[in-house]
């Protein structure tokens, strides 16, 4: 994935989706006291606000592009009256030399390790710097059926921005599931557009991801120590079906 491409256009689309992880997420770090673990903290979206408010917040991303982003919104909102401390690091295989009563993957962020290693690899990692008495929250899509039979030359809207000279933002995307390695090579494409609807410029950004069902979940989690205490269909609670749009988990320390 072209990640100097996409840190452009990343908070432009996350703006306008639904708040919901944010609110979800900001209430369990909140709750906590902190200080928090977020893995792959991006350009700062879920970050940010909890570090503005007083709270410690540790985010490590891969991609240098994102970090710098959400480096800038720091100063831009500077000070702050906690602290966010941005790290380059990979999921897979970092070591922070300390542990965390929160530790979070949120944005679907562990299905950007392909293989079922890397997703091991990443829970292991997490766990290891999660406190023993501490709580691990992330969130995935969930893979019904309709979707995994998606057309792969088929386009889909995502998301549309309003701007305020009465241009707009459009975001679609269309999906190639491989079901028998979890994959989908996925494409999506970004576009911004003047008053009459002229594209002003356009990009095509492929995303790979390997996506899971529940029960893998639950088992991943096992193998590296942990169980599984909730497992929604949204940030509100609800119950986890073929209707759900994610999967909403929070984890502890295997007794």
């Amino acid at each position: 994935m072209d990640y100097v491409a996409w840190a452009e256009w990343y908070d432009i689309f996350y703006a306008a989706a639904d708040p919901g992880d944010l609110d979800f997420y900001h209430g369990l770090c909140r709750a906590s006291g902190g200080p928090i673990l977020e893995i792959g903290v991006g350009t700062g979206r879920i970050a940010l606000p909890l570090a503005k408010d007083g709270m410690e917040i540790v985010g490590i991303d891969l991609y240098e592009p994102m970090l710098k982003v959400a480096q800038q919104r720091a100063l831009d909102v500077a000070p702050l009256d906690g602290s966010l401390k941005l790290i380059q690091a990979d999921m897979r295989d970092f070591d922070l030399k300390r542990k965390f009563p929160v530790v979070t993957i949120p944005a679907r962020t562990l299905l950007l390790a392909t293989t079922e290693e890397d997703q091991i690899d990443t829970l292991c990692r997490a766990v290891q710097h999660l406190e023993e008495d501490g709580t691990m929250a992330f969130n995935l899509f969930y893979p019904d059926p309709e979707m995994l039979a998606d057309d792969p030359d088929e386009e889909f809207l995502l998301e549309v921005v309003e701007k305020p000279d009465g241009g707009r933002y459009v975001l679609t995307a269309k999906n190639h599931f491989d079901l028998d390695s979890q994959l989908n090579h996925g494409t999506q494409i970004a576009e911004e557009l003047d008053p009459k609807g002229e594209v002003l410029r356009r990009q095509e950004l492929e995303v790979v991801v390997r996506y899971l069902y529940p029960e893998q979940v639950i088992s991943m989690c096992q193998r590296v120590g942990l169980d599984v205490i909730e497992m929604w269909g949204d940030y509100e609670g609800s119950d986890l079906d073929e209707e759900s749009d994610e999967i909403v988990v929070l984890a502890r320390h295997s007794d």
